[in-house]
């Protein structure tokens, strides 16, 4: 089991321990062009990690060819933004699910779930994922309450 996730705080708590003890993966990657640029960026980021991982962070080009160079190796990738994950599926990573996580308030963004608030780019990249039969979810933590992309996108158009 895989797990591509959308969290603007990246590697933190939920991920670290939620996250990691229900899929237990050889690989923790962050996929962000700035971070993988920054050699002190990725090592802070990278603190987050639990040490029976292997934290990387790539630029979102190298991560899709990592994740395709892997294997039956279970991971966890984590990005910052929708854009990002589409960019990643652009880059050739096919992934069928996308984990949405954490996405916080800013202006402009309409609540979906306590920790998911999205705006119109937003929704039109879900559209966009969904069409390419991508199954996006938000979902904060492994116990709790999956919200499917139909009901992202209703809780949207309600608003």
């Amino acid at each position: 089991m895989n797990l591509i996730r959308v969290d603007d705080r990246l590697i933190h708590g939920q991920v670290a321990v939620g996250w990691c003890g229900h899929i237990d993966p050889v690989y923790m990657i962050i996929a962000d062009d700035d971070i993988a640029a920054d050699k002190n960026d990725s090592e802070l980021y990278l603190t987050g990690v639990p040490f029976e991982c292997e934290g990387k962070a790539l630029a979102i080009k190298e991560a899709a060819a990592f994740i395709n160079s892997v294997g039956n190796k279970p991971f966890i990738l984590v990005v910052k933004t929708l854009k990002n994950a589409l960019e990643l599926y652009n880059e050739g990573c096919r992934y069928e699910h996308l984990n949405l996580g954490g996405i916080h308030y800013t202006e402009g963004r309409k609540e979906i779930a306590s920790y998911l608030y999205l705006n119109c780019e937003d929704i039109e990249i879900i559209k966009k994922l969904s069409a390419l039969r991508i199954d996006v979810s938000a979902q904060d933590l492994p116990a709790n309450t999956v919200f499917g992309t139909e009901f992202i996108l209703n809780k949207w158009n309600d608003q």
